[in-house]
């Protein structure tokens, strides 16, 4: 793939990012069977997709928006995106989740969990990717 394809991430609609998202992960992270896919926006935007590989093993690639840089986290013990959610709700009393997104956050594998409260606010926890401990809450909005 090339340079502009990297960087038409960036600025592609949502459908055709994720198309060449998952193109990017089966070529750079072997992943042949995706299920996962997220947008994660930060300071930086990055695109994920997670799925398992030829040899049957759960894997992400994160995936820098703007430069195409790709970083491959393996799942290995850390926690499933289900348990990190349901301790979330859990956690801050979450009505509904809005939506799971894998990125980097200070160069760490980190879920950005969005969530809504019983009283309408909105809640963001950021979650270490491998710990399932949470590293930034942004609660009542």
């Amino acid at each position: 793939m090339s340079v502009l394809t990297y960087l038409n991430l960036s600025f592609a609609p949502f459908s055709s990012a994720k198309s060449q998202a998952n193109d990017i992960a089966k070529e750079k992270a072997g992943i042949v069977q995706p299920d996962y896919f997220g947008n994660y926006t930060r300071k930086k935007q990055y695109y994920a997709v997670g799925g398992l590989t030829k040899g049957q093993k759960y894997r992400y690639i994160i995936i820098n928006a703007k430069s195409g840089k790709t970083e491959i986290v393996n799942k290995n013990t850390a926690p499933v995106r289900q348990t990190v959610i349901a301790d979330v709700a859990q956690r801050y009393g979450a009505k509904k989740i809005l939506h799971i997104n894998l990125g980097l956050y200070k160069k760490k594998p980190t879920w950005e969990v969005a969530f809504q409260k019983k009283n309408g606010s909105i809640g963001y926890n950021l979650v270490d990717f491998r710990t399932g401990k949470s590293i930034q809450i942004i609660n009542n909005i």
